[in-house]
Formats: structure tokens, sequence, C-alpha cells
């Protein structure tokens, strides 16, 4: 079982001009941290239900944790829109 920690990634959502900062959960799926990216960049980018996380060029399945997709401390991340795959 995995533990329920805090891990700062580095995310970077497409079409904003700043890089982010985030805290997720261990627990919390890659669907949750697509939505706090989204919350994150929302004064700057309008939020769309057509984007997925991107990590290492690979797509993340949106229903793995945090954990599960191997993510860590500082990792960087990217949120994509599907036209742009």
């Amino acid at each position: 079982m995995t533990r329920d920690e805090l891990v700062p990634l580095y995310g970077f959502v497409q079409g904003d001009t700043l890089g982010l900062l985030v805290l997720v959960r261990t627990t919390d799926t890659v669907a949750q941290l697509a939505a706090v990216l989204q919350e994150a960049a929302t004064m700057r980018i309008a939020p769309s239900a057509d984007v997925f996380v991107r990590h290492r060029h690979a797509r993340l399945d949106p229903t793995l944790t945090v954990a599960a997709a191997g993510l860590t401390a500082l990792d960087r991340v990217e949120l994509v829109r599907e036209a742009n795959a």
C-alpha cells in the first residue's frame, strides 16, 4: 500500500507562459493532477475537458495514482490538449 504523501511536481500547461510548481498527493489520480494544473493556470489558460498528462514523452493513464504512474518529487509533467497529441 502506498503512503499518502505530498509530492511537488513541475507542471507545464500547453499554451501557458509560466511553469507551475504544484503539490499533489501520491494517492491522487493523474486525472486529479490534470485538474490541479488547470486550476493553477486558469488565470492565463481556459480549462478544457480534452487534455491529458504527459511525463517523459509518454501519455499517462488518467486512472493511475501519482505513485502508480511513477511520479516523484520535482518530476516534470505536461498538460497537453488532445488535438496536439
